[in-house]
């Protein structure tokens, strides 16, 4: 409660604008008077605008939760519905698609007010594009993330002043992902790329990388384009991943495992990690933010004693697939999925680290973990010392809801395995989407996908089959699939092959409650309406000339 306090006093004492998704807006702030006039300022502001990102309503809880419901994952907890989006029982009140569309747009309203009062006299030329391109590049990623989970929406390039602002029809697809392209564009031609540069401020990298994210949407489902300003879509995905590879600055961390340690204990690195969100020190001003990385979607541990134990209570769990998909030398895998878990009740247990299973409780996801037995390859040798475990965290005293650990929006990773796409659907299976491939699998252990999967690179079809595999290897759990299933129009057939892939699980039983909740996302799939989600109810209400969403 008190971070969000902070954040909020933050944000509003700035900015002094009443959120215009409020019924009765509060148009009596006289906008005029504010100004950014000094660095401290601006800095400050611009603290401000990133703490949208990092509110539960967006990377600090809804979007951990909001992506499942794919063969990636599902909601574990039968008696409950935690997220209802990723169970496909939403509907236009859902709160979480209420919060999630209003700190978005609250958003882009600071961005379009700091826009309109920073200060050009007061800096140079080079100062002033600098800031002016953060502040696109934060406008620009809201605009994208909105598209990604509503499609049309409204484009807002000015200040909400009153109600009657209020009043805005959705724009069409083309227009919203004009204004993307068009903030982010000047985000890349503006800032800048140093070894100084913090993966959680803006970048030229981070810019290039939403860009070329966006061009791989605008190729793929609803728009399906084929040409954007007279060029390829999938050409010019290729061309910002390339500007990205062939700068040199950015390259994989050695280890996997090593590259999580490093957002767990608040490590920042910047070779792989392109964009995450802050969760520790707010762009170390002393805004002290927290998120549920690592406790609703972490490696389980239940401990009586509650106070100064890694808690993760299971809200998500990975589903069988991820394993099933996996090569055995696959380094990724044991710490995605490591298979065990913690469990001490009052009563004294021995052995508390014990082995899991895919489809029990106990399954769930080490890609955050709070914590590890203290010799993570001898589970019996760390039962029998205590305390049993390490603390991972970057802290002696973890909190038992939310964690510091940061968000990692986008790594290199990401870039090679969207240059291998866009190159594949442009030439096929040609050396340089391999070799970006084969980059991705070197650091996984894995041997070339020449020699271990032949069969993969003799057409463009089979390659991407292969990419679509990769991308859940390398990416899960890390809020990308259900988006590139939905670009992609695969996500109901993942369901069915998710529901196969439970119904013919050894472990599977027809009559485990747990189980049957596991496939609550498939039996409530409606491609009809749930390819995005619906308009918040109270905007719909508000506004006069947006109009529900057919179905809904």
């Amino acid at each position: 409660m008190f971070k969000r306090i902070i954040i909020i006093h933050v944000t509003f004492l700035l900015f002094g604008c009443s959120d215009y998704l409020e019924i009765e807006p509060d148009s009596e702030v006289n906008i005029e008077t504010l100004s950014l006039e000094n660095k401290k300022d601006i800095e400050l502001a611009l603290a401000g605008l990133y703490s949208h990102l990092s509110s539960d309503d967006l990377f600090g809880k809804n979007f951990i939760l909001m992506d499942y419901g794919t063969d990636e994952g599902y909601a574990s907890r039968n008696w409950t519905e935690d997220c209802p989006i990723n169970l496909f029982t939403h509907n236009a009140n859902t709160l979480e698609i209420e919060n999630t569309w209003r700190t978005l747009y609250s958003l882009i309203n600071h961005c379009n007010l700091f826009i309109s009062k920073l200060d050009r006299l007061s800096l140079n030329e080079t100062e002033y594009n600098h800031y002016l391109a953060e502040i696109k590049f934060l406008r620009g990623i809201a605009y994208y993330y909105l598209t990604l989970w509503w499609n049309e929406v409204p484009v807002r390039t000015e200040t909400v002043k009153n109600q009657f602002d209020n009043h805005k029809k959705s724009s069409q697809l083309e227009m919203v992902y004009n204004q993307i392209v068009s903030d982010l564009e000047f985000s890349k031609n503006h800032l800048e790329d140093n070894i100084n540069n913090l993966p959680t401020r803006a970048t030229k990298s981070a810019a290039h990388a939403f860009l070329a994210k966006m061009y791989l949407k605008m190729a793929g489902y609803p728009l399906y384009s084929t040409s954007y300003k007279g060029e390829n879509p999938y050409q010019l995905a290729l061309n910002e991943c390339n500007s990205i590879i062939s700068s040199g600055k950015h390259s994989l961390n050695a280890s996997y495992k090593s590259q999580f340690l490093n957002y767990i204990q608040n490590v920042v690195v910047f070779n792989e990690s392109i964009f995450e969100i802050s969760f520790n020190n707010l762009l170390d001003i002393g805004i002290n933010t927290s998120g549920n990385l690592g406790t609703r979607n972490g490696l389980y541990f239940s401990h009586y004693e509650e106070i100064d134990f890694p808690i993760s209570n299971v809200f998500v769990s990975p589903s069988p697939i991820l394993k099933y998909l996996s090569e055995d030398d696959d380094l990724r895998v044991s710490w995605n999925i490591p298979n065990i878990y913690f469990y001490k009740a009052i009563e004294s247990i021995e052995n508390p680290i014990k082995y899991s299973g895919d489809l029990k409780g106990s399954y769930s996801i080490g890609k955050y973990r709070r914590w590890e037995p203290l010799y993570p390859d001898d589970i019996e040798r760390s039962n029998l010392e205590f305390p049993h475990y390490r603390l991972l965290e970057d802290t002696s005293s973890p909190n038992i809801n939310t964690t510091g650990i940061n968000f990692p929006v986008i790594r290199y990773a990401d870039i090679l395995l969207m240059y291998a796409e866009a190159s594949n659907e442009i030439n096929g299976p040609n050396s340089t989407a391999i070799n970006t491939l084969n980059e991705v699998r070197f650091r996984a252990g894995l041997p070339s996908i020449e020699v271990a999967k032949p069969e993969t690179i003799i057409s463009k079809e089979s390659f991407f089959n292969e990419l679509v595999n990769e991308r859940l290897r390398e990416l899960c759990f890390e809020g990308h699939r259900k988006h590139d299933l939905t670009r992609w129009d695969l996500l109901e057939g993942k369901l069915h092959f998710l529901e196969q892939s439970i119904l013919t699980n050894p472990n599977y039983s027809s009559s485990s409650l747990s189980h049957q909740g596991y496939l609550r996302c498939v039996q409530n799939f409606n491609k009809s309406i749930h390819m995005s989600l619906p308009y918040p109810a109270q905007e719909v209400s508000i506004n006069n000339k947006m109009n529900q969403k057919e179905g809904w």
